[in-house]
């Protein structure tokens, strides 16, 4: 079944509103009848098997531009509003566009006087049709692409992970199973439809008859009344989204009467953060989930009522997924040996667009290797150690970040310490620190975190760069921008004395 048919297949009655919001408001019986409308028209027009590039923030816009282009049995090829010049001209040579959805705002940045296709244009086309179009046949198989969505990576040539109809069924599925999503639910949604977690939750959502709050990623703090206006009963967010909300919000000191549940994935959110909201919220669950773009969404997550039993674990497979870490053996691993997580099951992806050779690095015998480095306990929880490539190779060592991290979070007065190896011309790599303080950055602290690091590591595993910021860099997923945070470790502004100490506002 073709994956937007799937979709909307339960939902052509559905007197509800699908998505809310102060800006937005669309209902059901609206979304059919745009989404008929614009899928005959695209595959009138264009055919079937085409790329059509969408570039929107989150809105109705790319809702139905979204559904649209995969309904009209072409592929939806989805990018990043905030995505850098160099890497949109590398996308645009590499693909073959047949037409772009774009919004007004993002117009300029499209030369092609053609094709392109803006909210004026879908208003002033949908006015222009009579109602109740049908929506076309398009024999979609299994295994044809319904989505292109590009790897977050900052650095290099972004990749473009091709997800099937059947990838993006299969995973839908299996999120609602155990998230347990019906039609009385209402997600608030901060995360961005161009990256996997936020898709998946619009995917699902739409799948059950539920809802969507189109909320601000920019005002955080607006989502605290707005979570209680709109009776949402779930919230998604990335750890950089909990820890903004944790010290920049009162959100620990909040009552949400109708949420039923938090969900967290993107990255590793310390285990303080974690236990702090489950105190505060003992009547909410909070779901750890771990997932990653090749895998469609979502390959693991912990049952809620296991968070303090196990709460550096990412849980098991997801149902009809195989989580499992392999050995560089080959083998599996047994309780507390380390090795590579692995994916098996139908939200493997299809492939690397254009890229046979890294697929079959990434896919071998029906494998998807992560390059994630983990360990599993005796009942086949996973837990999460780092990700192989941020291994620091620093003179004849090998030095783990998430092993110094561990260390400076413990320290009292860091609020949050991420740990990444730093070019060193004498040792190849070195080991830098960002940290953001709990009261403000000051040099006692600095010398806290040494004294510290020193007494639970040896001296090759010291940071010798520290910088102190009170803002962490974001991405376009939210997630903290490490490329970013790498280069302002690197450079040489506010350095104070010989000790490499650097401190910023």
């Amino acid at each position: 079944m073709n994956f937007a048919e799937y979709l909307l297949e339960n939902t052509r009655e559905n007197e509800n509103d699908f998505v809310l919001g102060n800006r937005h408001l669309l209902t059901y019986q609206d979304l059919h009848e745009k989404v008929d409308a614009l899928a005959s028209y695209l595959n009138e027009r264009f055919g079937c098997g085409n790329e059509i590039l969408l570039n929107s923030d989150n809105s109705p816009f790319f809702i139905i531009a979204y559904l649209g282009i995969i309904r009209s049995g072409n592929t939806a090829v989805i990018i990043e509003t905030r995505i850098s010049d160099a890497h949109l001209e590398d996308i645009l040579h590499r693909c073959s566009i047949s037409a772009f959805f774009v919004q007004n705002r993002y117009r300029p940045r499209f030369q092609s006087p053609d094709e392109v296709m803006t909210e004026s244009f879908l208003e002033s086309f949908l006015e222009s049709l009579p109602g109740g179009m049908s929506p076309p046949v398009a024999d979609s198989g299994n295994d044809d692409t319904a989505v292109i969505l590009f790897t977050s990576g900052s650095t290099g040539q972004k990749k473009g992970v091709m997800l099937s109809h059947k990838n993006l069924r299969a995973n839908t599925d299996s999120i609602i199973s155990y998230l347990e999503l019906t039609e009385a639910d209402r997600i608030y949604a901060v995360l961005p439809f161009s990256y996997t977690f936020g898709t998946s939750l619009l995917n699902t959502h739409l799948r059950v008859g539920a809802s969507v709050v189109l909320g601000n990623p920019i005002f955080l703090g607006s989502i605290l009344n707005e979570m209680n206006e709109y009776e949402c009963t779930g919230f998604a967010g990335v750890p950089s989204t909990y820890q903004i909300l944790i010290h920049k919000t009162d959100f620990l000191k909040r009552s949400f009467p109708t949420l039923r549940y938090f969900q967290q994935a993107g990255g590793h959110l310390a285990e303080k953060f974690k236990l702090m909201i489950a105190e505060a919220f003992a009547d909410k669950q909070f779901y750890t989930m771990y997932g990653l773009t090749e895998a469609t969404a979502r390959a693991s997550y912990l049952p809620p009522h296991l968070l303090r039993e196990k709460t550096g674990s990412i849980g098991r497979g997801i149902p009809g997924v195989r989580l499992e870490v392999i050995k560089p053996d080959g083998t599996l691993a047994k309780p507390h040996e380390i090795g590579e997580i692995t994916v098996v099951g139908d939200n493997v992806m299809k492939g690397y667009y254009k890229d046979p050779e890294a697929t079959r690095e990434k896919i071998r015998d029906g494998r998807l290797y992560t390059g994630d480095i983990a360990t599993v306990d005796e009942e086949g929880y996973v837990y999460y150690l780092e990700r192989r490539s941020s291994i620091i190779k620093s003179g004849g060592f090998r030095i783990s970040p998430k092993e110094v991290e561990g260390v400076i979070n413990s320290i009292e007065g860091v609020s949050l310490g991420i740990v990444m190896g730093i070019t060193d011309e004498l040792l190849g790599e070195s080991v830098g620190a960002v940290i953001r303080p709990e009261n403000g950055s000051s040099k006692v602290l600095y010398e806290t975190i040494l004294q510290g690091c020193g007494q639970e590591l040896p001296s090759y595993k010291i940071p010798r760069k520290v910088l102190f910021l009170d803002e962490f860099p974001l991405n376009s997923s939210l997630k903290y921008d490490m490329e970013r945070l790498k280069q302002l470790l690197e450079s040489n502004e506010g350095e104070q004395g010989k000790n490499l100490f650097i401190q910023k506002a």
